[in-house]
């Protein structure tokens, strides 16, 4: 409540400061007018008597030399002059060869302040009153509240990941801090902002969702939703959605793999308690050195890959085309000296290999080839092949396997391209060949 009023009693106060001053210029007016009639008046009294000094108390006396020199053919000369002590108001005309003249003095009006003070504050506090009614009215809770409420959806509305736009007709009213970032705008960007000038491609989006490029260049996946007078603009980078949804993705299939690992092991175990109940020493010490043996053959398999992002995520290939029965055959060695892009290779590797292992029919080559240029990695598979667009395959949802699929590849020529890198694929002998290149390190 205090501060509404601190705020309201200055204007307040100095309004009803002008209005004394106006009532008073006012007042003094018409009183200079109702005094310049009396001393005229008074002339023209004692003008008509036979001895003016009889109103000598009010005045008016005989003399010669007046205020002003008097008119020579009997008009009135008069006038007002304000003084310290007041207005006083004159008048003079031609008299019996002298001059008369009157004289008066009026005191100023000036108005009392404290009336206008106390009105001010009651204004005032008459105003705080509606302006806290509309708050309540508008807000559905008091201005403290309100104000906690709104600092708290700011707080949430600033660290969303996602940009959030309100438009209200064609201008952009609100906007959070990432979607400043995603339009290339200052972090000090004030609305309401143009939206022709902020994104123009958002200006001709036709249905409620879409993709559309952002002011930078880079595509944005972008949802509109209308909500009264507002539309909300909710958007964020493909690429950014695309790492999320292939997080998921992964992440689905590595816990689908080590059921599937669990599932073996169990397996495992059940048939070499079989053997040992059976009596079969022989035969479950041979399946044990077996599987030793296929531990150690991967084990050798995997030391001429030096990324150990790299090698984990050729294990989990390996057991994955162990559980799909493909065969998995790796070659060539990955240096020490790529490990500073070890995220970003693991990441686009798996995503060829994960294609291959669903294509394969029985067989699936890892390659990792060092040349002038820098590294190139093949992925080889025995599949019935792909279409020849090659462009097409690697557009958002290109892909025969069902809905929500078909962004491995998108995500994967983005990562290694950020890498000064490529990505395509071509046909050979009847395998299909999906290679990457980098710049060498």
């Amino acid at each position: 409540m205090r501060p509404v009023i601190r705020a309201l009693f200055p204007p307040v106060a100095v309004l009803a400061l002008g209005i004394a001053v106006w009532l008073g210029v006012e007042a003094n007016r018409h009183l200079m007018a109702l005094a310049l009639e009396e001393v005229n008046a008074l002339l023209e009294g004692a003008a008509a008597l036979e001895d003016p000094k009889a109103l000598a108390g009010q005045g008016v006396r005989p003399t010669a030399h007046p205020r002003v020199a008097a008119p020579l053919w009997g008009e009135v000369q008069r006038g007002v002059e304000v003084r310290p002590q007041g207005l006083l108001a004159w008048a003079v005309r031609p008299w019996r060869g002298e001059a008369l003249e009157a004289v008066r003095t009026y005191p100023l009006f000036l108005p009392s302040l404290p009336p206008l003070l106390l009105l001010a504050l009651g204004a005032s506090l008459w105003a705080h009153a509606r302006v806290k009614g509309a708050i309540r009215r508008a807000l559905g809770s008091p201005l403290e509240e309100a104000k906690a409420r709104l600092g708290a959806l700011e707080a949430a509305f600033s660290a969303l990941e996602e940009g959030v736009m309100v438009l209200k007709g064609e201008e952009v009213v609100l906007l959070n801090h990432r979607g400043l970032s995603l339009l290339g705008l200052p972090l000090g960007a004030l609305t309401p902002l143009p939206l022709k000038r902020v994104w123009p491609a958002l200006g001709g989006l036709e249905g409620d969702e879409a993709l559309l490029p952002l002011p930078t260049g880079r595509p944005a996946r972008v949802r509109l939703l209308s909500v009264g007078a507002y539309r909300v603009a909710a958007f964020q980078e493909q690429a950014e959605l695309l790492r999320l949804a292939e997080e998921f993705t992964q992440s689905r299939r590595h816990l689908e793999l080590l059921r599937a690992q669990a599932h073996e092991f169990q397996n495992l175990l059940h048939v070499l308690g079989g053997l040992l109940e059976l009596g079969q020493v022989e035969e479950a010490l041979r399946l044990i050195q077996g599987e030793l043996a296929a531990e150690k053959e991967v084990e050798t398999l995997l030391q001429g890959i030096e990324v150990p992002l790299v090698a984990a995520l050729v294990l989990g290939k390996l057991r994955r085309a162990q559980e799909l029965g493909v065969a998995f055959r790796l070659e060539g060695r990955l240096p020490a000296r790529y490990a500073p892009v070890g995220e970003e290779l693991a990441s686009a590797v798996g995503h060829l290999l994960e294609n291959a292992l669903e294509a394969a029919q029985s067989e699936v080559r890892l390659r990792f080839l060092e040349r002038g240029e820098g590294l190139r990695v093949e992925v080889w598979d025995d599949g019935p092949g792909l279409p020849e667009d090659q462009e097409a395959l690697f557009l958002p949802g290109a892909s025969g396997r069902g809905a929500g699929r078909g962004y491995g590849l998108v995500l994967a020529r983005a990562q290694v391209r950020a890498l000064g890198g490529e990505v395509g694929y071509h046909r050979r002998e009847g395998w299909t060949v999906f290679w990457l290149r980098l710049p060498g390190r």
